[in-house]
């Protein structure tokens, strides 16, 4: 029985690692589909144009937390295609891709580069202002939100940064859980290596990209000397991302209103507003 267990671990051992990963649509020669290409997935590298450079920190890395949607200027991919829906997940499609599978409608994407869609809304309808937050991370996945928030701030601010916040505390649990238990069938495959917060937001995007290095070095002040709007907030957040980051690279995409409606959808019909 030894001598069997040794040659079954020498074999795989020998097989090639290339052979255990899925085979991308994008590099078959013809566009003609069989039931055997129906796997269309890219490998679990990070992919070159979402890769983190070297040893860098989070604050000089957050100049380049920006989603760099311009590599999808080839005139293959539409916007519209940019997320790819597997299950219960969404994926990063490849900028490479240049056709779309017939069965799922989806080009090749990347597994491990997670989408998730963000919204904070506020609604001042009733006697006092209502906010709330929506977070979608795939068709009928158990770690999709929506919920009014508590407290008596509200503003649309504020619910921006909570539903950013909810979501990279929940892809924190997420990847945390993955690493210690991996998932079983039906779920993720492979590790997180890149996430892409979606979010009609401009003032998180611009947040998290170009303002949050300034207000650090400048202990966390405008270049005024006033103190930052939601200061704790931003602290939490600049703490995840902190965390997030010694696995993943953490990028911010902003979209309009119209582009985002799923999450948009979800935090309005908490309210009662859909």
């Amino acid at each position: 029985m030894q001598r069997s267990l040794m040659k079954r671990q020498k074999k795989r051992k020998d097989k090639p690692v290339q052979a255990q990963l899925p085979i991308p649509c994008a590099n078959q020669k013809s566009k003609e589909y069989s039931p055997m290409d129906l796997d269309h997935r890219e490998s679990c590298h990070p992919p070159d144009h979402l890769k983190t450079d070297g040893d860098a920190t989070a604050v000089e890395e957050a100049p380049f937390r920006t989603f760099p949607i311009g590599i999808y200027n080839n005139g293959f991919i539409k916007p519209e295609d940019i997320e790819a829906f597997d299950d219960k997940w969404v994926f990063v499609a490849c900028p490479k891709s240049t056709f779309k599978c017939p069965h799922c409608m989806n080009h090749v994407y990347h597994i491990g580069c997670l989408v998730v869609s963000v919204c904070g809304v506020l609604s001042t309808t009733g006697h006092t202002p209502r906010s709330s937050i929506g977070i979608f991370f795939g068709r009928q996945n158990k770690k999709n939100l929506a919920v009014e928030l508590d407290g008596d701030k509200h503003t649309a601010q504020t619910a921006e940064l909570k539903a950013c916040l909810e979501a990279l505390t929940r892809v924190f649990v997420l990847n945390t859980n993955w690493q210690i238990d991996p998932p079983k069938n039906n779920e993720m495959t492979y590790p997180l290596h890149s996430l892409v917060i979606k979010t009609d937001s401009d003032y998180v995007v611009k947040g998290m990209t170009e303002w949050l290095p300034k207000w650090k070095e400048n202990g966390w002040k405008k270049t005024s000397g006033h103190a930052i709007a939601n200061a704790e907030l931003w602290r939490i957040i600049d703490a995840i991302l902190k965390q997030l980051e010694y696995d993943m690279k953490v990028q911010f995409w902003y979209v309009p209103r119209d582009k985002n409606q799923i999450a948009f959808n979800m935090a309005k019909e908490v309210l009662g507003e859909t």
